[in-house]
């Protein structure tokens, strides 16, 4: 190239450069143009929005035992962010109440910054821990729509209630709730029979999504029911009055509530009975042994069997951590082996029937899980298996009128034609 322009006359050459210098000039413009309408201004608010957009999502099931600090410290949020997350969700939640099992959700920008944590603290309440635009978190909450679905149960026992209720594909907790009402007429571990008829009419509560979904949460009140064998029959219906009282009755307005439950808890087994003598597992040796034993899982909740008083709250010997409760006409009951007690749970405290005090343990002297029961009457023990409590107060023949007609309805639903076994839920279901 450089011979061809030294051979050219001075005149070409002065042409050739002139030609090279416009052409140059024109394309350098042309360039600068098209990359100038292809690269606009930065626009700063626009960068940020893209930014909010792009967030990343994290998802994480809570096992056990571990705790929120952990879990953000393991993850990509900043360390920064952490401590003053944890305080803004400690204004409305406390952190250590965290249960395994439950999801939490992490919203963070490339950066690692937090700018969501959001806690599923039951099915139908969401916290969430959101940063503000001063970098500041702040907390809310999202209570989701609850909504009740009454539904119908009814079958035959072949074998055992469990497997009958078990077959429908429903789940052990509607069987505790509808043997918890007639727990002191029928003894479901050895009173059942093969031909035995059951039906329940029960709630079974949802929780309602943005996008129109339901899910499941857990049961609600067992609306009525009814246990027939061969020669008599149990009908119970849940009633409250103009006065706030509720429970279940009778046909003629008769409380099955008891002053004592049967059993402080849902077991497995009866492990130990009361006796005059027994050969302790672990001391070896022959001795009163003055309550029941319940065979039931590690941590499995205890309630009081009555309304009361706690008296003791404490370490009790071989017992372990044990609570004991006064009641009234001169009854007490132990609660032996507690692995842990009710949060906030303090002598002096006023319990009512059924409020959970403690959780299955085997501390103290003992060779499992179990719970100890001992009722005593005037400080002498006394087996809790062999007494017949009384029954609550009826109605009032005012309150009996309301209650005939609630009775009456409930036994309309019941009492249908169906097949011998049937479940589904009842989309008409109303009460006047």
């Amino acid at each position: 190239m450089r011979l061809l322009f030294r051979r050219l006359p001075l005149v070409g050459r002065i042409f050739t450069v002139a030609v090279l210098a416009v052409l140059f000039y024109f394309t350098q413009n042309e360039y600068d143009s098209v990359h100038q309408q292809a690269l606009p201004a930065l626009n700063l608010d626009s960068a940020k929005t893209k930014q909010k957009l792009s967030l990343l999502e994290f998802h994480h099931t809570i096992s056990h035992g571990q705790t929120l600090a952990q879990i953000l410290s393991s993850s990509v949020v900043q360390p920064s962010d952490i401590f003053p997350a944890l305080e803004a969700l400690k204004r409305v939640f406390d952190p250590r109440r965290l249960k395994p099992g439950q999801e939490l959700k992490l919203m963070v920008d490339s950066s690692g910054t937090l700018h969501q944590l959001t806690y599923a603290a039951s099915p139908e309440l969401l916290i969430r821990v959101k940063r503000a635009e001063t970098g500041d978190f702040l907390t809310d909450f999202d209570s989701l729509r609850i909504v009740p679905q009454v539904n119908f149960l009814a079958g035959e026992i072949n074998s055992t209630l469990y497997e009958a209720v078990v077959a429908t594909e429903e789940s052990p907790e509607l069987l505790l709730a509808y043997t918890d009402i007639f727990q002191w007429d029928v003894d479901f571990f050895i009173d059942t029979r093969k031909g035995d008829r059951f039906r329940i009419l029960y709630e079974k509560l949802f929780v309602e999504k943005e996008n129109g979904d339901r899910k499941f949460v857990r049961y609600g009140k067992v609306l009525a029911a009814t246990y027939e064998q061969a020669d008599t029959s149990y009908f119970a219906c849940f009633y409250e009055d103009s006065t706030g009282r509720s429970g279940y009755f009778d046909r003629n307005g008769n409380s099955f509530q008891k002053t004592f439950l049967k059993s402080p808890l849902n077991y497995r087994r009866i492990s130990s009975f009361f006796s005059s003598g027994r050969r302790h597992p672990i001391l070896k040796k022959v001795r009163a042994h003055t309550g029941v034993d319940f065979a039931a899982p590690q941590g499995t909740p205890v309630t009081a069997t009555a309304e009361g008083t706690i008296t003791k709250k404490e370490w009790e010997g071989g017992y372990g951590n044990c609570v004991i409760i006064a009641h009234t006409n001169h009854f007490t009951t132990l609660y032996g082996h507690l692995s842990k007690y009710a949060e906030g749970l303090q002598v002096g405290d006023r319990v009512k029937q059924g409020q959970v005090i403690g959780y299955v343990g085997s501390t103290g002297l003992a060779t499992g899980s179990h719970l100890h029961y001992t009722m005593y009457l005037n400080s002498k023990p006394i087996d809790p298996l062999r007494i017949r409590p009384a029954s609550a107060d009826p109605l009032t023949p005012a309150q009996f009128q309301n209650f005939a007609k609630h009775r009456d309805q409930m036994l309309v639903w019941l009492d249908r034609p169906l097949p011998m076994a049937a479940i589904g839920p009842i989309p008409d279901f109303y009460i006047d």
